[in-house]
């Protein structure tokens, strides 16, 4: 907390520089109360692509000393280094085994794998297990990479919480759901 506003000092970033997201984790999702000084988890993201690809080259150590350079720029009252307490861990996914891109469900050929994601908002016929997990985003959309898949595919997320919950849309303005029937990408068969 910062004494002089009586508000947390750092939050949750977006930024259009490294690193593009900070994500803070703190102890009250591990039961302690809040305001406990104990141990927790910040996660530093250099998105994808051209960004990954030019800290693939540098070590752990490296890559958080550069985020923390701009951290330093954006919090300057902050002291993150000083609150260190284990060594960093980092991931690359272009370096990871079996990677296959950024938007490895559009590849050619992925269709049926496609059609499941972006139609898993439509649960009434899955097993009541299966039910109850809604995704969104630009990777599950039929357009990945750009924007409005990302609000399309979170425009079918809501539909789907709101279906599981009981509510329903005014008949006048049918939601994604409501119009699926009509609408709905065409089903392949599976192959064997």
């Amino acid at each position: 907390m910062d004494p002089s506003t009586g508000r947390q000092a750092m939050s949750m970033t977006l930024t259009d520089r490294m690193p593009r997201g900070v994500y803070l984790f703190d102890g009250e999702l591990a039961g302690r109360s809040a305001g406990d000084d104990g141990p927790a988890v910040m996660c530093l993201s250099y998105t994808w692509a051209d960004d990954s690809l030019k800290l693939v080259p540098l070590r752990a150590t490296e890559r958080m000393d550069l985020m923390l350079e701009s951290l330093a720029a954006i919090y300057p009252a902050v002291d993150v280094r000083s609150h260190i307490i284990a060594p960093p861990l980092t991931v690359s996914w272009e370096m990871e085994r079996n990677f296959v891109g950024a938007f490895r469900a559009n590849l050619p050929g992925q269709y049926r794998y496609q059609e499941r994601l972006f139609t898993h908002f439509m649960q009434a016929d899955l097993p009541e297990r299966h039910r109850g997990i809604f995704l969104a985003g630009d990777d599950i959309s039929w357009t990945a990479g750009w924007a409005e898949g990302a609000v399309q595919t979170a425009l079918n997320a809501v539909w789907g919480v709101m279906n599981q919950l009981g509510g329903a849309c005014d008949p006048a303005n049918p939601g994604p759901g409501d119009v699926f029937a009509q609408y709905a990408p065409l089903r392949l068969p599976d192959v064997r």
